[in-house]
This record gives C-alpha cells, structure tokens and sequence, in this order.
C-alpha cells in the first residue's frame, strides 16, 4: 500500500529543526548576548551621550559621531560600542578613538543609532539617537542641479530703462518691475524683479541684493518648481565666501538649512544700444516656503504656520512672553515682531502664544521639568545644533542678541516647532563666546537661550555639537580647502566687464584686493576660533549652568 507523504508536515517538521538549531547556535555563541543592543537605565556611576552630525539629510549620508559628555563617576570608561546601522547587534567598537566614528547610508530610512559605554568598574551605559536619510527623488527640487556647486550659474535680467529707472528712485521701497530673465541657460518672461533686504539694502552701494518672482504677473510660471530666487550680496564680506560656508556648516550639522550656490548677474537694459553690464557675484540661497517646508518634513506637512524673525521691520522676536493675546505684544512699524509668512489670511498666532508661554511664561521647579514642557512643543536639538553653529562662527546678529535671523515653523506632523536659519556670517573675535553671554543689546532676554542652557543634557548636548565641528567640518584644513575653491571658483569672475559692483561701482564697498585677501583671514579665524573652544571644551566647567566662558561679544 503506498503512503501518502504530508508536505505540510514536512515543512513544519524543517522548520523547527531549524528554529532548534538557531537556538542551540545563539546559546552557544558567546557574543550574542553581549554584543546584542539592549537598553540600559541611567544611572549616577555611568552616563552615555551619543551624538551624530549630520543627524538627517539626502543618501548618500556620511555621519560622524561621538560620545563626547559621557563619563564614569566611579572610575573610566574603557569601551566605546556602536551599532550604527541599527540591527540590533554593536558591530563597531569605537574605543581606540575614545568613541569617535562614522558611517556612510546609502538607503533612505530612519535609523536608530545605538551607543554603548563600559567602565572599568563593569558598569554599563547606553544611549540613542535618530538618523533620518532622505532620497534625492523624493524632493520636488531638483537641488543638486539647480544650486551646483561646481559650477556660477549665469542669471541675465532683461528690463526697459523706464522699469529700470523706477526701480531706483528710492530702494527701499522695494517695487517691483516686469522683467525677462535667463536662468542658467532657460528663459523665462514677465517674472517679477525687486530689490530685497534691510541693511544689505541700505548699505549695499550699487550692487543691491534682489528677489525674482517667477509667477508675479505669470500665475503658475515656476523655474524647476521654484517660484522665487533669492540673490544675496554679501554685503559687509569682501570674500563673499562666509554666507555660503555658513549654509554648508548647517547642512553638516544637521540643520534644515537653505541649498546655497554662486551665480553671476548681468542687467541688459532691452531699449538702448549697449551691452549687458555685469553686476556682480551673488549668493543664490533657496526660499523658505512652503516647498521648502515639504522637502525638509514631508509633503503632508507642509501646512503649518511660519514664523520669521527680522527686527529691523518688525523688532526682535525675542519669544519673551507678554500675554495670552497678540495684542498684549510689541509692535514696530504697526508690525508684530512674529512675522507670519504662510496662513497670514487666517491671523491666528495662538500656537507661538503658546510656545512663549511654556518658554518664559511658567515657573517650573527645576530645568528639568522645564526641558519636559518644553519637549512637548519644541524641537530643542535642532536649536542646539543651529546655535553651536552660530555661535562657533561668531556671530552676534542671531536670537540671543538681536532677535533676529531665524525662522520658527510649527510642523503639524509632530506638533513640534521646528528652528530654521537665516541670513549667516561670520564673526571677527576668537573669543567670542560659546557658553553664556548676551548683548549687545536689541534685546532685554532672550528666555529660550537661557533657560535650554540651565538644563545639564543641553549643554552636555551642545558641547559635544561644538566638538563634532572643531574635530570635523570646522578645522583650518576643511575651512582652506572649501574657502580656496570657491575663491577659486568666483575669482575669475569678479573682473570682468566693468567689474563687481562691491569692488568696482559708483559706490564701492571695499578695494578688490581684499576681495583677493580676506579668504585667508577666514582660514586664520578659524584656526584661533577652533583653538579657543578646544580650550573650553578641554575642561568640565562648562557643564555648569552659570559657566560663561568670555564677556566680550562684540565682534
């Protein structure tokens, strides 16, 4: 009689066999369980920090970390232990450079990055932090294309003399006129031209910093899905090198930061018969809208409310909290400082009345419970990335001085309020400080600052920030190099026709020679800037709330 085989039996019958034999193989491994990520409570002998820079951003993403901050109270920390690609297992150790390493993702994702340390005592600590990897094509702009940066883009701006005049009579009222411009080798009609800005405005001479509207008289019109292109002058920077090198350095450290690149303007008046005049280099620097917004958070949230910070039209936005209504605030010019750049129809500044009101409006029992409020509304590290940017580079025109340059955006898919750049220099005092200090002086408090730097973590998070920058990105090796190419790269430009109207107008702002010198000023800045906070940073001073590690400010 002929048995009928069971496949079904069978199969189940190879699958425990090999299910048993995975088991007995993990109980006989001896780094399984050990080397297996595993969540360790805090505890007073031991404490881990693990921080990453960039922590988000497009693949192929190259991300350095550290475990700066962390230490043993009852003896040292012996073994440094990664598991940087999140499978669960620490497959790097990091401890020959004292917990130092990097990594390169080449798939989109989110990831969980593991970070375990051991003292010499057998304790154990872990921490984790989040990596966000984004696919190019997943971007509605094509970045890498439009802000090129082996490449000065040619932008050829054709107006009437009539337009070109009216545009002139007074700058600072900002009119705009029609205006056919080429862009980089595509046409585009009747976009609309204006001059942009407030000092750089003011006190730029001839060569005005301008704004082009692509759908301004055309509804629809777009260049590559953008619908306006900011080029900034740079005013104030005879390298024009330090605006583009500070977008570079936020993207680095993982801020959501504008796409930068060169471009070289000429002005063709369409009804006389002379040539295009060439009027200058620019810093082309990417809006922030609401495109902006879809490609950094995702494109379902992207509908949120956008706050941005110029004290020069409407006073600092110092989030210093007056009351539970907009009218309870300062105004300037009739203009509350909390400038709304999307939903302005529907008037409603509740969620940033609220936001001040967590930040300066309560009495909390310790930095503690105020960084547990705050958490709730408030993304915290992007605010300690940004501002262990700026106040590396040493610059004073940012929240904690003026109120200024910042954009503050309530993302509706965490409910969190999002930090956003603007407008970056560069400082001139190595000095210039990195813990503490205020002044000088547009406003009487800055309550985020003060209070984000009450609470340990925080400052343990800024630190290692700072020192991921010194040790990487900021260096005079990285800076020389970056500096000289793009010197390199805009040089040959700055010349030609009658020349860049900051070196070579009616009103020049500087000499062409320190157009040719100041990049290695920069490079030399860097190296004593880089020195200084290596010092700060060598100590464990700074851990203390009061720690302010120089008075002087003024750059």
């Amino acid at each position: 009689m002929e048995r009928k085989i069971d496949y079904q039996q069978v199969e189940r019958a190879i699958i425990l066999v090999f299910f048993l034999i995975s088991m007995a193989a993990f109980a006989f491994n001896p780094s399984s369980g050990t080397n297996r990520v595993e969540p360790v409570l805090a505890s007073n002998e031991i404490q881990a920090y693990a921080a990453a820079m960039p922590n988000q951003g497009w693949a192929p993403l190259v991300v350095h970390f550290s475990a700066f901050g962390s230490r043993s109270t009852v003896g040292t920390i012996v073994r440094y232990e990664w598991d940087l690609d999140g499978n669960g297992r620490y497959d790097t150790d990091a401890t020959s450079e004292n917990g130092y390493t990097s990594y390169i993702y080449k798939k989109s994702g989110t990831y969980t990055i593991t970070l375990k340390v051991t003292d010499d005592q057998g304790n154990v600590a872990t921490d984790s932090i989040a990596v966000t990897v984004r696919y190019p094509g997943s971007s509605s702009v094509d970045y890498w294309t439009i802000f090129d940066n082996s490449t000065v883009g040619r932008v050829d701006i054709q107006v009437t003399s009539a337009d070109w005049a009216a545009i002139w009579e007074d700058p600072e009222a900002k009119l705009t006129i029609p205006a056919n411009v080429s862009l980089f080798g595509e046409q585009l009609d009747n976009v609309g031209l204006r001059m942009r800005g407030q000092f750089s405005l003011r006190e730029s001479g001839d060569k005005k910093p301008w704004e082009i509207d692509t759908d301004y008289f055309v509804d629809g019109q777009e260049f590559h899905n953008l619908r306006q292109l900011m080029f900034l002058n740079n005013i104030g920077d005879p390298s024009m090198l330090q605006e583009k090198l500070a977008y570079d350095m936020m993207q680095f450290a993982g801020v959501p930061a504008s796409f930068t690149r060169y471009v070289e303007i000429w002005i063709d008046i369409s009804d006389d018969d002379q040539p295009a005049l060439f009027w200058g280099v620019y810093t082309m620097v990417e809006r922030v809208d609401r495109k902006f917004l879809a490609n950094r958070f995702g494109r379902d949230n992207a509908s949120g409310n956008l706050y941005k910070a110029s004290h020069a039209s409407r006073g600092p936005m110092d989030l210093i909290y007056y009351g539970p209504e907009i009218t309870d605030y300062p105004t300037q010019n009739g203009l509350y400082a909390y400038g709304k750049m999307t939903n302005e129809e529907e008037g409603d500044y509740a969620d940033i009345i609220y936001l001040m009101y967590v930040i300066d409006g309560v009495e909390y029992e310790s930095p503690e419970e105020f960084a547990a409020a705050l958490e709730q509304v408030f993304n915290v590290d992007s605010f300690l990335r940004y501002t262990a940017v700026v106040n590396l580079l040493g610059n004073w025109d940012i929240y904690q001085y003026t109120g200024n340059n910042y954009y503050l955006y309530n993302n509706p898919g965490t409910g969190l309020f999002e930090w956003i750049p603007w407008d970056l220099n560069w400082g001139s005092n190595p000095h210039h400080p990195v813990f503490g200090g205020q002044g000088p002086g547009l406003v009487a408090r800055a309550p985020l600052y003060e209070r984000v730097f009450a609470v340990e973590e925080y400052r343990v998070r800024y630190a290692a920030y700072l020192d991921l920058l010194v040790r990487v990105w900021f260096t005079e090796e990285n800076i020389s190099a970056r500096a000289s190419y793009y010197y390199e790269l805009i040089a040959p430009l700055v010349r030609q026709g009658d020349g860049d109207r900051m070196y070579f107008g009616d009103a020049p702002n500087f000499p062409v020679e320190e157009f040719d010198n100041s990049w290695l000023r920069l490079v030399d800045f860097t190296r004593q800037r880089r020195d200084y906070v290596l010092s700060i940073l060598a100590g464990d001073a700074w851990r203390s709330p009061g720690f302010i590690d120089s008075e002087n400010v003024i750059p």
